[in-house]
């Protein structure tokens, strides 16, 4: 596969994007094996080659760097418009409860997503469907988490936008590892 064959727009254009930045080039082409015929896979198929590659990552730069390179894809996945909505949703908010609770029904079937305050500095976010359109038909269990650490960074930039406050986002269970809802909690700090 030469460089030039590596889809270069959605999210998988994002994931190459980055991992070339952040890559040498046999590692980014060993990364993104098979990508060139990514579009053309069916759902279930496709969260088959996100898991591959990931493992990839993991394999040629280790976990932590592959975590890395997906929290960069979360930081890209929550876009300027997500972080504007983050905003409004707190300012027409009476109080982090209200915000939480906005934040849990917007543009969402009620019951698939539930924010709860645990506390003054902690948030916990129940997603009860795997909303990653890469990898939510998959049909294998992911062997860990790394691949959700899109989805936590998402989480940090939204709730960021919206307290005006720095948080941490930590997984604390996957729809694709096995669990039956995916569970993150917010810290802020």
């Amino acid at each position: 596969m030469k460089t030039q064959d590596i889809p270069r727009t959605g999210r998988i254009g994002r994931f190459a994007n980055i991992v070339e930045k952040e890559m040498d080039q046999d590692v980014f082409l060993r990364v993104l094996h098979d990508s060139d015929v990514y579009a053309s896979y069916k759902p279930p198929k496709k969260a088959a080659w996100w898991q591959a590659a990931v493992e990839r990552l993991e394999n040629e730069v280790g976990e932590q760097a592959a975590i890395e390179v997906m929290q960069a894809c979360g930081r890209k996945c929550c876009s300027t418009g997500h972080r504007k909505t983050a905003k409004r949703l707190m300012s027409e908010s009476n109080s982090l409860e209200d915000f939480l609770e906005k934040s849990s029904t917007y543009g969402v079937k009620e019951g698939e997503i539930e924010y709860k305050l645990i506390d003054e500095n902690t948030i916990i976010g129940h997603f009860y469907r795997c909303f990653c359109g890469q990898v939510k038909q998959t049909q294998a269990l992911f062997d860990n988490t790394t691949y959700c650490n899109c989805s936590a960074e998402f989480h940090k930039q939204f709730f960021e936008a919206a307290l005006e406050r720095p948080v941490e986002v930590e997984i604390v269970h996957s729809i694709i590892c096995g669990a039956e809802d995916c569970e993150f909690m917010v810290r802020i700090t």
